[in-house]
């Protein structure tokens, strides 16, 4: 528990930064799925940007949460 704290102690901006990209990516592809009846196009590019975001940005927050960065 120690070093799970340490950590959001010293990467706490980034770690929010990361987050909301994260929840925009998603909220991105749940709105692609309710999009699709009306257009496919905008459904299509919707998911397909969104799914790029959220693994985008669970990459970076793998690499933070295991290397981190120095500040």
């Amino acid at each position: 528990m120690g070093i799970i704290k340490t950590m959001l102690e010293f990467k706490w901006s980034v770690l929010l930064i990361e987050a909301f990209f994260l929840i925009g990516g998603v909220l991105l592809v749940t709105t692609g799925f309710k999009v699709r009846k009306q257009s496919k196009t905008s459904a299509f590019i919707s998911i397909g940007i969104g799914t790029i975001i959220t693994l985008i940005s669970l990459y970076i927050l793998f690499w933070t949460f295991i290397v981190g960065y120095n500040s």
